[in-house]
């Protein structure tokens, strides 16, 4: 189904790299870029998430300003979706799900606060679209997982630390039956497994 639903995706079989250029651009123009930027590579002008693959397991990654008409709503509005989603490609089981939400928030601890909150909205309806509205997989179907990365703040990982409720990590397993990283790098164990980076 995502093959179907998505026509602009990517196949990465080593390291992806993902940064958000919205904000950056409007202070440097001239940087080529503008909006969510998945790599192979470094990005060498704003700071990413990293997923680190030294198995080599192919996935597709699917930038969703790249399809944004997926997520346009009955009333031709836009829903306010995350920035991307990665799905391991051809699991010998149940492969996982990767939906990613990015944000920079300055040197602002409450910013930070603010801006998990946000995430966790973003990630939420997203999932909630992409199965209930589009059936782009079933509860259950992946090992699917939440990624909230704050690229700029590696000193203050783990992030969920900074939600009023922890509590709130567990209501989400319940609810959805996805993991939440609140991390800027993970680590591809296998098509099954993905986990957070140590160190």
């Amino acid at each position: 189904m995502i093959l179907e639903i998505f026509d602009q995706r990517t196949r990465y079989e080593s390291e992806v790299y993902i940064g958000d250029c919205t904000e950056y651009v409007k202070t440097h123009p001239d940087c080529g870029y503008d909006g969510v930027l998945m790599s192979n590579m470094p990005i060498a002008f704003i700071s990413s998430l990293h997923i680190y693959n030294p198995v080599h397991i192919p996935m597709l990654g699917v930038n969703f300003e790249e399809n944004i008409e997926v997520f346009r709503k009955e009333n031709r509005t836009f829903l306010s979706n995350c920035e991307c989603m990665l799905v391991s490609d051809k699991a010998s089981k149940k492969g996982w799900l990767l939906l990613v939400e990015l944000k920079y928030c300055g040197g602002s601890q409450l910013a930070v606060q603010r801006n998990l909150e946000k995430a966790f909205s973003q990630l939420e309806s997203t999932y909630l679209h992409l199965r209930d509205v589009k059936h782009v997989f079933r509860q259950g179907e992946f090992r699917c997982a939440w990624v909230v990365s704050l690229p700029e703040h590696n000193d203050l990982i783990p992030f969920s630390s900074f939600l009023s409720e922890p509590e709130v990590l567990l209501n989400y397993k319940d609810r959805y039956g996805v993991d939440v990283f609140t991390d800027n790098n993970l680590k591809v164990v296998s098509h099954e497994y993905v986990v957070a980076m140590e160190g």
